[in-house]
């Protein structure tokens, strides 16, 4: 059997088959793909900083990431506008010439009680009441969005398949330990309880918030590894295993987990949309990361001032529009994941 028969009977190849057939899912899986590269090139999109520049006789490689010093008092505006072409000077400007922190001095701050700038021809989604572009904070937050999401369920997924696996395999004192501990966790409302552990902390950053989301929300991971493990530990590879004198550290790990991950694995792809979620509503009340880092949550908390300004609806249709896109997509991809795993529908 060739490599490619054996990758085409292999389980990702029937996944994907069966994957393929949900076209929501796929378009799904194509809007994140596009929000995955949106957080890694953040600063290639959105930037004040050109990507590229030779100007005063030197070339400047990527200034967006590294802002060198001799660039650090200019944007990509005055790049432009001083730019010598006939002396071989060029630029390779970002998508978006704006960063999320920059204001204008040709769009002044205004006060809080005026409203911000409507989108135009300069500023696609317009700007906040400090003159930021609203774009730019938009493709900057994405990268805050889905580090919390994915720091914060890895977090819970790996406490809850130590524990479910731990659960599962020895039964007795340990499984009744951890179900009641589960239990408990469970009786938590998680908004609230995660309010209250950042109003003790009194810390904002994302870190607090990701470490917080991760320690509460693990409870249903765990439920699922014990069950799957419940299930496998019965079967006859496993008792074979314990027959040849594998350890239990190695029939867990090498045996049962790898078994028990489907389950796993949808149930992380609800649970990013779950942390985004969480992090837009705590940075809304306040609780998320701090000004004047771009959040989503953070661009709707500026934009409730201005809901019942008729000229403002900007600053709410875009962050919402986004957080909406980001949380469908990996809903639906959840779906079509939960749906490709099952085994009563493989061929």
């Amino acid at each position: 059997m060739s490599a490619a028969q054996k990758l085409r009977g292999g389980p990702l190849f029937r996944v994907w088959r069966q994957l393929r057939r949900r076209r929501l899912s796929l378009v799904a899986l194509g809007v994140l793909a596009v929000m995955f590269l949106m957080a890694l090139m953040a600063e290639q999109l959105a930037s004040d900083k050109p990507v590229a520049v030779r100007v005063d006789g030197a070339t400047h490689w990527f200034p967006n990431l590294t802002d060198p010093a001799a660039l650090r008092n200019e944007n990509v505006h005055r790049l432009r506008s001083r730019l010598r072409p006939e002396l071989g000077e060029w630029m390779i400007e970002p998508l978006i010439p704006y960063g999320p922190f920059q204001t204008y001095a040709e769009q002044p701050t205004q006060p809080t009680s005026a409203p911000p700038w409507a989108p135009d021809g300069e500023h696609f989604l317009g700007t906040d009441e400090l003159g930021r572009d609203v774009l730019a904070r938009i493709v900057h937050g994405t990268r805050v969005s889905l580090t919390v999401g994915f720091v914060a369920v890895s977090i819970y997924v790996a406490i809850g398949v130590l524990l479910g696996a731990l659960a599962g395999y020895y039964g007795g004192a340990v499984d009744a330990l951890v179900s009641r501990v589960t239990e408990v966790m469970m009786t938590f409302p998680t908004l609230f309880f995660i309010l209250a552990v950042l109003g003790l902390m009194r810390v904002q950053s994302m870190v607090p918030i990701m470490v917080v989301i991760g320690l509460t929300r693990w409870t249903d991971v765990c439920r699922l590894v014990r069950a799957e493990v419940l299930r496998l530990k019965r079967l006859e590879f496993v008792e074979a295993a314990r027959a040849l004198g594998a350890s239990d550290a190695r029939i867990i790990l090498r045996h049962l987990l790898p078994n028990a991950m489907g389950p796993v694995m949808v149930a992380a792809t609800f649970g990013v949309a779950g942390a985004i979620l969480i992090e837009s509503a705590l940075s809304f009340l306040g609780f998320g990361v701090p000004p004047p880092t771009a959040s989503w949550g953070e661009l709707l908390t500026q934009a409730h001032r201005y809901v019942v300004h008729p000229g403002a609806w900007w600053l709410t249709l875009f962050p919402g529009l986004a957080i909406f896109l980001t949380v469908t997509a990996f809903n639906l991809a959840g779906e079509g994941l939960r749906d490709a795993l099952d085994p009563r529908l493989k061929e």
